[in-house]
């Protein structure tokens, strides 16, 4: 009995959360670019003072991607506009390698071990888990959406925010390429 009440709250979470998202993702114009309250660099020092690991383990510190503009992408298996978007920003990484790019999944490492098996990307996809949505909240993300794109500076400010599915197109706009 237990396990039909959790099959049953499990499959209802998931109608809700689609149909959140997919409402976001056709009003995304409404959520992109929100410039007036970008966060201080402050505010941004819990994102460069962490460590995350990849699907296969390998630890990443935040900071060693200062230096140079990054682009920050949370976003989930489960979620359909960043697996849409996943594509262009590949390709933007690999067209331009003064760009570092670095995936921020708010999934669990086995689902992400298999989506980058199906769908290879050339960014390192890293596991945020449950530090991610505080992660993303530090970076400006208020409303808890996904996808979500921040770009930094290579001092480390926050340059620019995107809430929802963004294109090659927005991110080479907003980096000037």
């Amino acid at each position: 009995m237990r396990n039909v009440a959790r099959v049953v709250m499990t499959l209802l979470l998931v109608v809700v959360l689609g149909s959140g998202f997919r409402w976001l993702y056709l009003n995304r114009d409404q959520f992109m670019a929100t410039q007036s309250a970008l966060p201080s660099l402050e505010a941004v020092a819990p994102f460069w003072a962490s460590t995350l690991s990849d699907a296969a383990g390998k630890s990443y510190a935040l900071s060693q991607f200062k230096g140079k503009p990054l682009i920050v992408n949370f976003w989930a298996t489960w979620c359909e506009p960043c697996r849409e978007e996943m594509p262009e920003i590949s390709a933007l990484a690999t067209a331009h390698p003064e760009i570092s790019v670095v995936g921020l999944a708010i999934d669990e490492a086995a689902a992400v071990h298999e989506f980058a098996a199906s769908t290879p990307v050339s960014y390192p996809l890293l596991i945020a888990e449950n530090e991610g949505l505080p992660l993303a909240e530090a970076l400006g993300n208020h409303k808890g959406v996904l996808p979500y794109t921040v770009i930094l500076s290579a001092q480390g400010e926050v340059k620019q925010i995107f809430f929802g599915r963004v294109s090659r197109k927005m991110l080479q706009d907003a980096l000037n390429l």
